[in-house]
């Protein structure tokens, strides 16, 4: 029987200690924080949690992850010195010696390395997370699809690896036993048995043999990693170990990607997998020297040394050294002369220290440039350029290592795949390539950060992943539009790398963080991620299969500001009566906040969507500029019921911008205005037409949340928000998009409308808006749903309104289709709302179902059907109709014969008698105006609701004199 054991149990909640009863917590908290000490700076409060150190100074503050302090010191009797280990430093004052000293002790014993692995804060925040169902832990599918999670056998089907032929997988290393800090399969050659290959380990350093990582589809080459082979000062040799790089060159020549045999794919069946036996000899290996040499050359495996040649040689007194060219005649070595871990923690403490130093020294270049942080990236850069030219350009295979293979090897491994595949500049790609390389493949994650059980060494610690995040920033830099993810995205995998709020960086190795279970009982940083996919996504981003080849050289590098000096240098308060800072970025963030929820409105929008972003016109942009930061919004906060509320809001909703509508009625300014404009207010509040909504999704979207500004500067990980202005403006640009696609289609329902009510055969002209409005739904990434809900039919018996064809809609005359040019314009018939040119609609006539009393343009076919409706309701002793211009004067008639008679609705005020009560009984039996339709303006300069409602009216025709005329009146 089985009992189910609380959070609380495990990791219980411990009240503060307060150096006064009236301080109460200045910050929201996360799940499985809780507060331990509270006291007060000189002009602030500062707190201590088992999660981070927090301290206001108002109007600013610092928020610190305990894992990510390095060293904290005490000078001048009231100053604590905190330096991270992301190169920030923090400067904290207090009132009295005494209280400098306990808070010094306070913070040293909390940052003390844990006695056991789960006193780490991420177990006990994950134990929390769970019961509160924290985010990507209130989906239960989600935790399922990471505990799955594996990148080896997805990679295979991808890089499309001949499992049948060249290559096949080995299990050799399924309990960890033939390499603790290598993953549990491992691809080699298919020549290359289990038993060669423990020979093999037993040549190379802590066993790190040559595996295959990652090929090139298109020619075959391979890139495989390892460590130094162990040849000492007696110069020892293993023909087991050139066996392998002479079998994998092998292997590339047949496995080359230019037969239809072996391109078409890899099985990657379970089959392929399982071993006949566990002896390490397989029944399907075979030499493939002989078919290699007949499909082609066999080309030189490049071996790049990470290392100096004087570094390579001299690590052969420890038992270690470099590849003799003598015994490896099928391979070229190349040394990169990198720095080794211990000159990059140096040149990353003087970095540090030039961060912490004032900002207005006028050597500031030149001190940056004597850290030598930037040369040691362009060369890190150089590296993984002349990996990606061997495998791309010569197409011969590339095998990496350094001394041990888990510092520089990775670095040049990964930034060479990130080059060369586009697949791995995507989100998803990223993260299989960090899970590979950095992680799996046994970078000492614990030992380099300084967290967790790792070695309290300090000279083990050395910068090596932020040093290649760095990397990835360059590259992001110069290349803006190639990655899918964006600065955020990289300065929250900076500052969780060594935060402890993820159990993702936790320990040395794979098999570590298998034995100590940290994947089923913390949270991953990439389930974060997932979870705010509009915040870390790069709105620029276009899918491109191409190579980059970036710059290296020392002046096209950039610092990078927002992790070693934060976001508001000049703004930190030195030497003042509050807590010194030197980020300040609180304040920063409090005035960019407004970003982040609607950017994952805008990415459910997008989602999936790899094009480049539209830009909007320049009128809107002008319009919209005065008022575009209320158009932004952010989280909404009842979603984090820890956050404080904000104070303000502006809810953003798509029907207050129609930039569009205003830009039409410029167009049809051909025409005149059918009613007045108190008319129109008379029509506006009687109607009663709705249309259905378009564009459901995006309405459906921004209506789901409540989109306002977020003012609170904390993420849901309890750090400092990080703001992009870029991406903010790109976001904007999104939803202004999305706001005009709302009203075009609103605009273009009304126009099928029409065009329907019309009778008009518009097969092309609505193949063409389709064919528009798919082209424009492919670059926001919104499918078009309106294709099939807009054509509904429409009964003529139905009270409808009379809608105008747009002037877009027709390209000439709908009466002798005759083409419209500048010299002949177009007209809409008052009574169909159809386009005619002058000619076809010269006549004028009033339209009393229209609440039309004035004659006006009407075509010929209405004018001759109005005409002949009105002649039949009335008296054959009327006069005849006498056509009028728009002036109501009259003029001759070139079609209507004399006979016709007319309606004049200003001439007759006399009482009516009983012959002319006759005619107006008769006149409301057979003048059927109910059916009529009425007409609402909506493509004028004023915005109106569809509406529309029953345009049944009762007549009275009033007749005092036949021969004068009938006067009709409308109630």
């Amino acid at each position: 029987m089985f009992t189910m054991v609380k959070a609380s149990e495990v990791f219980p909640m411990r009240s503060p200690i307060k150096d006064s009863d009236s301080l109460a917590p200045v910050h929201p908290v996360i799940p499985g924080e809780c507060v331990l000490f509270l006291g007060e700076t000189r002009g602030g409060v500062i707190s201590l949690s088992n999660y981070r150190l927090y301290a206001s100074c108002p109007p600013g503050f610092l928020n610190i992850p305990l894992g990510l302090i390095d060293q904290l010191e005490q000078r001048d009797l009231f100053f604590i010195h905190i330096y991270c280990k992301d190169a920030r430093s923090y400067r904290i004052q207090f009132s009295s010696t005494n209280t400098c000293e306990e808070w010094s002790r306070r913070i040293m014993d909390e940052i003390s390395p844990p006695v056991k692995i789960e006193d780490i804060f991420a177990f006990a925040h994950f134990a929390w997370a769970c019961e509160t169902s924290f985010e990507e832990l209130s989906s239960s599918s989600s935790s399922g699809e990471m505990s799955d999670f594996t990148w080896f056998r997805s990679e295979l089907a991808r890089l499309r690896f001949d499992l049948q032929g060249a290559w096949r997988v080995s299990m050799a290393n399924m309990d960890h036993k033939l390499c603790p800090t290598y993953p549990q399969e491992l691809l080699l050659p298919a020549s290359i048995s289990d038993s060669v290959l423990e020979k093999v380990a037993q040549f190379r350093s802590a066993k790190r043999i040559p595996a295959v990582v990652w090929r090139n589809t298109a020619n075959g080459a391979v890139l495989a990693r390892c460590s130094q082979p162990e040849v000492g000062w007696l110069g020892w040799r293993s023909s087991d170990d050139e066996e392998l790089v002479r079998a994998i060159a092998e292997a590339c020549a047949y496995d080359s990607g230019t037969t239809s045999r072996h391109s078409s794919g890899s099985d990657i069946s379970s089959g392929s997998y399982d071993p006949v036996c566990h002896s390490g000899e397989i029944p399907s290996l075979k030499d493939l020297s002989a078919e290699a040499a007949a499909r082609g050359e066999v080309r030189k495996v490049l071996i790049i040394d990470a290392r100096s040649y004087a570094a390579a040689v001299g690590n052969r007194a420890r038992g270690g050294g470099v590849e003799c060219p003598e015994y490896y005649p099928n391979a070229e070595i190349l040394f990169m002369n990198l720095a080794n871990i211990h000159r990059i923690r140096n040149s990353f403490q003087a970095l540090r220290s030039l961060c912490h130093a004032p900002p207005d020294q006028t050597s500031w270049f030149q001190a940056l440039d004597s850290t030598k942080w930037l040369h040691h990236m362009s060369g890190l850069l150089r590296a993984s350029v002349r990996s990606v030219t061997a495998l791309q350009t010569e197409g011969r295979p590339v095998i990496v290592h350094c001394s041990d293979g888990w510092d520089r090897t990775p670095q040049i491994v990964s930034l060479s795949q990130l080059l060369l595949d586009p697949y791995y500049r995507t989100l998803e790609g990223f993260q299989v390539l960090v899970e590979k390389e950095w992680l799996d493949f046994g970078h000492k994650m614990a030992d380099r950060c300084g967290q967790g059980l790792g070695c309290s060494d300090v000279n083990e610690r050395s910068p090596i992943f932020l040093q290649w995040l760095d990397c990835v920033h360059q590259l992001l830099l110069q290349f803006p539009c190639h990655f899918e993810f964006n600065l955020t995205f990289l300065v929250k995998l900076a500052e969780h790398t060594y935060s402890n709020l993820f159990g993702t960086f936790l320990a040395n190795s794979l098999s570590e963080r298998r034995r100590l279970r940290v994947k089923e009982r913390t949270r991953s940083i990439w389930g974060y991620l997932r979870s705010h996919p509009g915040k870390f996504r790069n709105f620029l981003f276009v899918r491109r299969d191409e190579v980059l080849w970036p710059r290296c050289e020392v002046r096209d590098l950039l610092l990078w500001q927002d992790v070693y000096v934060g976001e508001g240098v000049g703004g930190s308060l030195l030497g003042g009566k509050e807590v010194s800072s030197s980020q300040g970025g609180s304040r920063e963030g409090s005035e960019n906040g407004g970003e982040n929820g609607l950017a994952e409105e805008i990415d459910k929008l997008q989602n999936g969507s790899k094009e480049s972003t539209p830009d909007v016109c320049p009128e809107y942009r002008r319009k919209s500029s005065d008022s575009s930061e209320e158009s932004t919004g952010c989280l909404d906060p009842s979603q984090f019921p820890n956050f404080p509320q904000p104070a303000y809001g502006q809810p953003v909703s798509a029907s207050n911008t129609t930039p569009r509508l205003e830009r039409r009625s410029v167009i049809e300014s051909s025409t005149d205005t059918l009613v007045p404009e108190s008319e129109l207010q008379k029509s506006k509040k009687s109607h009663n037409y709705t249309l259905p909504p378009l564009n459901t999704q995006f309405e459906e979207t921004m209506n789901s949340s409540s989109i306002s500004v977020f003012s609170d500067p904390l993420d849901s990980d309890g750090l400092v928000a990080h703001h992009n202005q870029v991406q903010r403006r790109m976001v904007e640009i999104f939803s202004s998009h999305q706001a005009e696609v709302t009203a075009l289609r609103r605009d273009l329902h009304m126009s099928r409308l029409a065009l329907t009510q019309a009778g008009l055969k518009t097969d092309q002209i609505l193949s063409q808006e389709e064919h528009q409005e798919h082209f424009m739904d492919g670059r926001s990434g919104v499918e078009s749903t309106t294709s099939e809900v807009s054509w509904e039919a429409v009964d003529d018996t139905e009270t409808r309104p009379t809608l105008w064809v747009p002037d877009h809609a027709a390209s000439s005359c709908m009466g002798c289709h005759t083409q419209f040019w500048f010299g002949r314009r177009k007209h809409h018939c008052r009574s169909c709302g159809r386009l005619f040119c002058s000619e076809c609609s010269e006549q004028a006539v009033p339209i009393p179902a229209e609440q039309l009393y004035q004659p006006v343009r009407v075509c010929d076919q209405c004018f001759m059907h109005l005409s002949q409706l009105a002649g039949a309701c009335l008296d054959p002793t009327t006069q005849p109709v006498i056509p009028c211009d728009n002036t109501g004067q009259e003029k001759e008639n070139p079609t209507a014969d004399n006979e016709e008679t007319a309606v004049d609705a200003a001439t007759l005020d006399q009482s009516p008698t009983s012959e002319e009560k006759a005619v107006e009984k008769q006149l409301e039996e057979r003048l059927n105006i109910g059916a009529a339709e009425c007409q609402v303006e909506q493509l004028d300069k004023i915005e109106l609701k569809p509406e529309a409602t029953s345009c049944n009216k009762e007549v009275e025709v009033e007749v005092n004199n036949p021969s004068s005329g009938v006067e009709v009146k409308v109630n």
